[in-house]
């Protein structure tokens, strides 16, 4: 069974500086917490990464999995699992909002289901705090690039 999570956040720069850090996928293991390697494997015709391999340590699972993800500007990004040792389906995306004032809402949403047998309320609780700690980690990292 799949689990789905979304949540919002508002950070202090415009959409294109949010989506250039989004897009800056080799750069991950610096600033998101679960990932310990990332590694683009093919770049589309905008010079945006079109399919990527990450490995990760989440809590309650290890995985490597390569992603495929679709551009749409600096409004929208979403990505399909492509394969993965210990997940079947990630579905997930970024949806930025200009706020016509120099900030940005920006919106994750995940949906994953795991190969493995985990309860469902610690699937739930694991989900929601990787993509609660992923917007977090997100809005540290773009404020801290538009401070220098």
């Amino acid at each position: 069974m799949a689990d789905h999570a979304q949540s919002s956040i508002v950070i202090d720069a415009r959409p294109a500086v949010i989506m250039g850090a989004i897009a800056d996928i080799a750069a991950y293991p610096t600033w998101v917490g679960q990932i310990e390697q990332a590694e683009i494997l093919e770049v589309g015709p905008d010079g945006r990464p079109r399919q990527a391999r990450f490995r990760i340590n989440a809590v309650v699972v290890k995985d490597e999995f390569v992603n495929e993800y679709t551009w749409k500007g600096d409004e929208h990004v979403s990505w399909s699992l492509v394969s993965g040792e210990a997940m079947s389906t990630q579905d997930g995306s970024y949806t930025l909002r200009d706020l016509g004032d120099g900030s940005t809402e920006v919106t994750y949403d995940l949906t994953v289901e795991l190969k493995i047998k985990i309860p469902g309320l610690l699937r739930r609780k694991v989900q929601g705090g990787i993509v609660d700690a992923a917007l977090k980690d997100l809005k540290k990292h773009v404020e801290k690039l538009t401070e220098s």
